[in-house]
């Protein structure tokens, strides 16, 4: 699977009106911003991050297929731990399902109101791995 990280802006200008309607933030000029499309071939986890002030990155979000959650508590971004040693980027950051699978982790434990819909989301790409594994091995 091929997940992503997605540049949503400025936190201290946008978190407090993160939805689940995502792509659209406040730019430093107070214009209206439209975030860099999801590439073609994610087809996995999608992340949407906001930088906070320092140079500190949180995730704020986080999507599979239709499905999308606005986190209640943003996840501070390890670049080590939740990019594979990527460097962050205005550009859409692709990631690995090691990393992918340690940001959605530490998500559900930061944020444990959320609990049943995170388990949801990640439950469905839990399938669609076995479905794509499945298919793999029948050939």
């Amino acid at each position: 699977m091929q997940h992503v990280l997605r540049f949503e802006g400025s936190f201290e200008r946008n978190f407090a009106a993160t939805d689940t309607s995502g792509g659209e933030y406040a730019g430093e000029d107070g214009n209206r911003q439209y975030a860099a499309p999801w590439p073609a071939g994610a087809d996995g986890l999608l992340f949407g991050f906001m930088e906070q002030r320092g140079k500190r990155f949180l995730a704020v979000r986080v999507r599979y297929g239709d499905d999308e959650l606005a986190l209640r508590h943003p996840v501070r971004l390890d670049p080590v731990r939740h990019l594979g040693g990527r460097r962050f980027s205005a550009e859409p950051i692709l990631i690995g399902d090691e990393p992918a699978g340690a940001l959605f982790g530490d998500i559900v434990d930061l944020n444990p109101e959320q609990r049943a819909e995170l388990t949801a989301l990640r439950d469905r790409v839990r399938r669609a791995i076995a479905s794509t594994d499945a298919r793999a091995d029948s050939r």
